[in-house]
């Protein structure tokens, strides 16, 4: 087998936060190689959704009461329009 030239940080930084195909896609391996380096590494490769913080739910807030769209929004924080939908639905029934 060649040598994979993937280094421990580049690894942390794909490793739970994205979908595990996507993150060997990205770091040009297949899966296989992903996951040996990450069980090689201990690394956690379960893809976890990063909470919501109160300062992004204010800037969300602000950015629509502004007119921005959700896919907008959504760009400009980083998380997918549909978690966008979803946040946006839970605030209003609070």
């Amino acid at each position: 087998m060649r040598r994979l030239n993937i280094t421990p940080a580049e690894m942390e930084s794909v490793c739970g936060r994205m979908v595990a195909c996507r993150a060997a896609e990205h770091l040009g391996l297949n899966i296989n190689q992903f996951y040996y380096i990450a069980k090689k590494l201990s690394l956690k490769t379960a893809f976890v959704k990063p909470r919501w913080s109160d300062d992004e739910d204010k800037r969300m807030q602000t950015l629509i009461s502004s007119g921005y769209t959700q896919r907008n929004v959504a760009k400009i924080l980083g998380r997918s329009e549909e978690s966008i939908k979803s946040r946006l639905s839970r605030l209003r029934k609070k």
